[in-house]
């Protein structure tokens, strides 16, 4: 699926209730309520992976086989990897992972809450092989997720924004991800993003590509501005590390103003309240086309990324993915 396509299965889902007679379960469940997924993490038996720091617990809601089940916790392992490449360590101390069993050969829909610990509720095909794990980027979308305190409703672009923005940049940290396919995401994603005629500003929104690609604009506008402003000195990932080591992450409920003066104290400056105030509150449009030429990014026209050492942003590019 195309990276600006592929983020709509994140949008308003729920877990797919599942049979016995079609999966291979032990029995039938739904665990599309967040409270029942819960009880499944504490009552059942889990598998515990170590990694950055944190302690991640994952739990077999259905009948894997032990090959798949394998599988699974490598790919587990490759996800927190790629976050751990970007914070300096995994952003909770305890996560926990229900695996829901889906037909077919692919990652499917996960939500990831916080309120009764860091935990996400992922789909995973029966029939998904190590193609499928290799190529996933949800897990580590959702990862993401828990590096965040919650937000209110009004600021979900935050969230989503920052967590779209930052999951392509983890894995070319951990060598998962080749920087031009980072690039290739944002030429192809970021658009989708843009307000319309009628579109105030952000806070609020409730359009899917908004929220997602919208918020991912507001996050590269920031790293832009926090490179221009400290001349080079700071960047996005050091406020971000700083925020999610001074809230513990998604169990905690912050608004955004907190956020961005938390961000900024790390800093020592104002660029991300700044920078918030107007995104939220009126229609910002970005010019995207000078963006990526700033970055000494383009399309060649025939798919491929080519990237410009010359461009006045270059040393911000390379350094992103590095």
């Amino acid at each position: 699926m195309r990276a600006a396509n592929r983020r709509a299965v994140l949008f308003g889902l729920c877990a797919t209730a599942v049979t016995a007679g079609t999966l291979g379960t032990s029995q039938a469940m739904d665990y599309s309520d967040p409270d029942t997924m819960y009880a499944a993490l504490r009552n059942r038996q889990r598998q515990t992976i170590t990694i950055g720091g944190g302690s991640i617990a994952v739990v077999f809601a259905d009948r894997f086989t032990e090959s798949a089940r394998l599988a699974i916790l490598r790919w587990v392992r490759r996800a927190a990897l790629a976050v751990t490449a970007y914070y300096g360590r995994f952003p909770v101390r305890n996560y926990a992972i229900l695996i829901v069993a889906e037909p077919g050969s692919r990652v499917g829909h996960a939500t990831t809450f916080g309120y009764d610990g860091a935990a996400t509720r992922i789909g995973v095909g029966l029939d998904a092989g190590s193609d499928a794990f290799d190529r996933d980027w949800v897990l580590v979308h959702e990862m993401v997720h828990t590096a965040m305190p919650d937000l209110p409703r009004r600021a979900l672009w935050l969230q989503e924004g920052n967590a779209t923005y930052v999951e392509p940049i983890a894995r070319a940290l951990a060598g998962q991800l080749p920087a031009a396919d980072v690039w290739r995401e944002a030429i192809d994603g970021l658009p989708r993003g843009l307000p319309q005629a009628t579109d105030a500003g952000m806070d609020g929104t409730n359009a899917w590509g908004r929220l997602y690609w919208g918020g991912a604009i507001f996050w590269l506008q920031a790293e832009i501005a926090i490179y221009r402003d400290s001349a080079g000195t700071r960047s996005l990932r050091d406020a971000l590390r700083h925020i999610n080591r001074a809230s513990g992450g998604n169990v905690a409920n912050w608004d955004p103003e907190l956020l961005m003066a938390t961000g900024d104290a790390a800093l020592g400056s104002d660029t991300l309240g700044r920078l918030y105030h107007r995104f939220a509150t009126s229609r910002m449009t970005v010019d995207l086309a000078s963006v990526f030429a700033d970055l000494g990014i383009a399309d060649d026209g025939e798919g491929h990324i080519m990237f410009d050492d010359r461009a006045a942003l270059a040393g911000l590019r390379r350094s992103i993915t590095l």
